[in-house]
This record gives C-alpha cells, sequence and structure tokens, in this order.
C-alpha cells in the first residue's frame, strides 16, 4: 500500500486529537500506578504519552476512521475498500467492451492500494487521491502499472497509465475516464458498482454480480 492525498484538511487537525486523548490515557494510567502504589521502571512511565499516541493512531488509521455510529462520523474521507465490479469500454481495435473486470480497493486512513484484473492483465496503483463527498468532484483518481499475464497476446505490453474515477452520491458506484501510456496509447472508460468489504475471489465476485441479493451494504 502508498499513501494517498486528499481535499480534506482533517489530516492536520485529528493527530492533535489523538495526541490528546494520549496524553488523557498516560494522565490515567499514571493515576491508576499512584493509587495503586505500584513501583514501575522510568523506561515505562516516561515514554507513556508516544507509546499511547501510536497505538491509538494505529486503531484509527486501520479501524475507527471508517466507521460510523447513527450520526457520528469519523473521517470524511470515503471508505472505497472491497471488491467491485465492472466493465471496461476500451478504444482498442476502434471499440471494445470488457466485461467482468474485478477492482480491489485496499484502504486506510492514510493508505490505499487499487488493483483491477482482467482475463487477460492485471495493474496496481503507484500514486492515487481521494476527494471527498465535500469537493466539487468526489473522485478516486490514481496513476497506475500494467502488467499483461504470461498467456496474453504479443501485442500486449507493461505500460503506466491514469484513472479518473467519479464516486457516486450514495458511494456505491465508481465511473469515469482511464488513459494509457507509451506501449498502449488506449483510452476510454470505466464503470464499477460495489460488491463487498471483503476481497473475493473473481468467481465469487462474479457470482454475486449474478445474484445481487448476496451483495453486502
Amino acid at each position: 500500500m502508498h499513501a494517498y492525498a486528499t481535499d480534506t484538511s482533517e489530516r492536520e487537525s485529528i493527530p492533535v486529537w489523538l495526541a490528546f486523548f494520549a496524553v488523557a490515557a498516560a494522565l490515567l494510567l499514571s493515576s491508576i500506578v499512584k493509587n495503586m502504589k505500584l513501583e514501575v521502571p522510568w523506561w515505562i512511565d516516561a515514554p507513556s504519552v508516544m507509546g499511547f499516541y501510536g497505538l491509538i493512531y494505529q486503531w484509527f488509521d486501520k479501524f475507527l476512521w471508517c466507521q460510523k455510529f447513527k450520526f457520528i462520523s469519523f473521517s470524511s474521507i470515503p471508505n472505497l475498500q472491497g471488491t467491485w465490479v465492472g466493465v471496461i469500454h476500451s478504444s482498442y481495435g476502434g471499440g471494445t467492451d470488457v466485461p467482468g473486470i474485478i477492482l480491489y480497493i485496499r484502504q486506510t486512513w492514510t493508505c490505499i492500494n487499487v488493483r483491477l484484473v482482467t482475463q487477460n492483465s492485471s495493474s496496481y496503483s503507484i500514486m492515487a487521491s481521494v476527494n471527498t463527498h465535500n469537493s466539487s468532484e468526489p473522485s478516486l483518481k490514481y496513476e497506475y502499472m500494467n502488467e499483461p499475464s504470461a498467456l496474453s497476446v504479443n501485442t500486449m505490453n507493461a505500460h503506466r497509465g491514469t484513472a479518473n474515477l467519479q464516486l457516486s452520491p450514495d458511494g456505491k458506484e465508481l465511473a469515469g475516464d482511464y488513459f494509457t501510456g507509451r506501449g498502449r496509447q488506449n483510452l476510454g472508460t470505466m464503470e464499477f458498482k460495489f460488491i463487498s468489504r471483503e476481497y473475493l475471489t473473481r468467481e465469487e465476485a462474479l457470482r454475486r454480480v449474478a445474484s445481487p441479493s448476496t451483495q453486502q451494504p
């Protein structure tokens, strides 16, 4: 996974709040130790603030950021992680439709990985940005490296490309344009529908598309 940019300013304010809770937790621990009249080494008590901050930060980065409790949301960054299935409309060969495309997104508050899998190739992101719903253009933008499979045709070769996918208001669809770089020089559109927060196999993802009742909220 790699870091990604976002249009929200919460990455400046949230660490301050996490530091506040770390200080509070360290003071609470110190109070408990004193009330119980325990003797602890200085190398445990002195760095307790940084230790608590590290634990709280990791908890927020990997789990808490995407949780919602009624009207309470801990982050405005859209949660895109999971399995998406869609179709590519490519300019290759005068116009080609490629269905059954699987998009895997792994995401934390600070890091992301976007992997797209077809029958003939796979690609992975090397840089990305996620714009929030407060933006004029809620979207996932990323640059990727594509690698053909061993059994693909000889005309396919490794190449770079970019994708700009707009996020629907309900967060269940990603659709937009893509452009490939030197070696392919194709362009087209992509459309994906959210299937599951889990990282499903290709077969299971396509099965769930055929049976919408099995899709997760």
